[in-house]
């Protein structure tokens, strides 16, 4: 165990490219995805749907929902619904006793996920990866808060739904900018996972999800 989480009872969770080693092919679709439903929106041609999305992506915000929600002027669940109806995850993915073990082995945390995807499509991958359901507390998606990720709204909810301080609780995610830098702010601990570069925003930087038990 390392002595800077020994105080952490809940472990808050991004969902893809954390639960699961980030995917090209997967990245890929989702992209596919973001640039179908711009051009649903506005029309746009391929050449002009991708320039658009580039001056808003990681400019305006780091989070690709929220840039096609800002393009397509809706909001940001309607954005996620959407994209979700064009790719499916799940045919990249299959059980992973690794993951399962890993879960069991952390039984006595609180867990919660908190990621910018669908909560039904997120409870189907969980079922393909083999994790139960009521593994966790809540799935905190937009759907929930209105917002994604890096908003601060969708953590604040979980720290009023844990109801303990800021610093009992672990984000995991494989995004700084994304999933750690905002739970930081808040003053919870964060945890870079499926990264070999040591994270300058993170409390620690782990090369795979499965060490996570390493320092709890």
């Amino acid at each position: 165990m390392d002595a800077r989480f020994s105080n952490v009872k809940v472990l808050i969770w991004d969902f893809d490219g954390t639960l699961y080693k980030p995917n090209r092919d997967i990245w890929h679709d989702v992209r596919e995805a973001e640039y179908k439903t711009i051009a649903n929106h506005t029309g746009w041609k391929r050449d002009k749907t991708i320039a658009e999305f580039e001056k808003v992506y990681k400019t305006i915000t780091p989070s690709a929902t929220e840039a096609v929600a800002f393009i397509c002027k809706i909001k940001t669940e309607e954005a996620a619904l959407e994209m979700e109806r064009y790719y499916d995850r799940r045919k990249f993915l299959s059980s992973d006793s690794k993951l399962i073990a890993l879960f069991k082995k952390l039984r006595s945390f609180r867990h919660f996920i908190l990621a910018n995807g669908v909560i039904h499509r997120i409870k189907e991958t969980l079922a393909v990866l083999g994790i139960p359901r009521d593994t966790f507390e809540e799935i905190v998606t937009s759907e929930v808060v209105g917002v994604n990720k890096p908003h601060e709204k969708g953590f604040r909810y979980i720290l009023n739904r844990s109801k303990l301080p800021a610093h009992d609780h672990l984000m995991i995610g494989d995004r700084e900018a994304v999933d750690l830098a905002p739970a930081k702010a808040l003053g919870m601990k964060t945890c870079l996972v499926w990264s070999d570069t040591k994270s300058l925003v993170a409390d620690v930087t782990l090369p795979t999800v499965y060490d996570i038990e390493k320092i709890l």
